[in-house]
């Protein structure tokens, strides 16, 4: 919880070593609270759902990896 205050005031912390593309911009979490982050023209931002979602959009790489 205070990691999502530090970041509510401070700005997410983008994880450059976790970065992918997902077909249509570059993704990745916060580094400090995990939340999902995407690339947009001005720079990274809060990936929004509601904004954001898009059936061009591929799921992160590992995920197809995991076992069900």
């Amino acid at each position: 919880m205070l990691k999502t205050l530090i970041c509510k005031y401070f700005g997410h912390k983008v994880d450059r070593h976790r970065v992918w593309h997902d077909g249509i911009d570059f993704r990745t979490a916060c580094a400090r609270c995990a939340a999902p982050l995407l690339r947009g023209q001005k720079g990274w931002r809060a990936f929004d759902p509601e904004r954001d979602s898009d059936f061009e959009r591929t799921v992160h790489p590992r995920r197809d990896a995991e076992p069900d």
